[in-house]
């Protein structure tokens, strides 16, 4: 079992650690960009990132599992091992982070705790005037074991099963349409409008009530379109103290297509 690693590192603790080139700290940017934003994550990379960073492309990992040998593979040859503290971020203007959760629940969910996120993101960290480059460094390959961690996630019998039981509520984040019974609480409620990063822990309680779910009476799984965004309602939980909550990775784009059609609500 890895180390763990708090969730969140700002912009200035990280810089110290690039500056000081810890050998046991690999950053990586994880950006994802929905396709009507017509961006390119990997040339915007190779444009301009973290030094030190490394691109770990996860787009194809949306509502899809890489394998356990296929995720070891991907990240140990970004100079990720199984002792590695990594930090991942993501270039998203509008709200400091969007891909870097989902990213972050990943290494969660095969096993490795060793794992933070850059709070605000890129933005961030160019808003404080730190170094970029285009220059991508070398690394070593290392050897990393995925150990996926079930209780981290849930199928669509799960949700199906839970219609009916009630065992749990079901966050979910999706526009078009939702599961039957499902809570809708949109990711820009987590996020601090003024500086773009995640709200305290008080502020994330709030919005959790707001939306009728006490943390410390109901348990929670969370979904959305893609399995993306879906990992702002568990980030949110985690730093109120609730670090085992699942997602429905499958999603609404799996539930839309397999589901039973009088468990969904679709909205114009």
């Amino acid at each position: 079992m890895s180390s763990r690693a708090p969730p969140l590192i700002t912009a200035s603790t990280l810089k110290e650690t690039v500056k000081t080139k810890h050998t046991n700290v690999q950053v990586l940017d994880v950006s994802f960009h929905m396709p009507t934003f017509n961006r390119d994550a990997l040339a915007e990379f190779a444009a301009k990132h973290i030094p030190t960073a490394q691109f770990l492309q996860t787009e194809a990992y949306n509502n899809k599992l890489p394998t356990p040998e296929q995720f070891g593979e991907d990240v140990g040859k970004l100079g990720v091992g199984d002792d590695t503290h990594v930090v991942v971020y993501d270039n998203n203007p509008t709200f400091g982070m969007f891909s870097a959760p989902r990213a972050w629940w990943l290494f969660r969910y095969y096993g490795h705790e060793n794992v933070s996120i850059l709070d605000g993101g890129f933005p961030k960290w160019e808003e404080a005037g730190y170094e970029t480059t285009g220059v991508v460094d070398k690394v070593e390959p290392k050897t990393f074991k995925a150990n996926p961690k079930s209780a981290l996630l849930r199928t669509m019998a799960d949700i199906d099963a839970n219609i009916e039981k009630k065992q749990f509520t079901l966050i979910d984040e999706t526009k078009s349409g939702y599961i039957k019974g499902s809570v809708n609480i949109p990711l820009s409620l987590f996020i601090d409008s003024g500086t773009k990063q995640m709200k305290p822990a008080d502020a994330i309680r709030a919005v959790f009530k707001e939306a009728g779910v006490d943390l410390d009476t109901v348990s929670i799984v969370a979904t959305c379109g893609h399995g993306v965004t879906a990992c702002f309602p568990v980030l949110g939980a985690y730093l109120c103290g609730h670090e085992a909550v699942p997602v429905y990775d499958g999603s609404w784009t799996e539930y839309y297509v397999k589901g039973k059609p009088e468990n969904m609500v679709l909205l114009s």
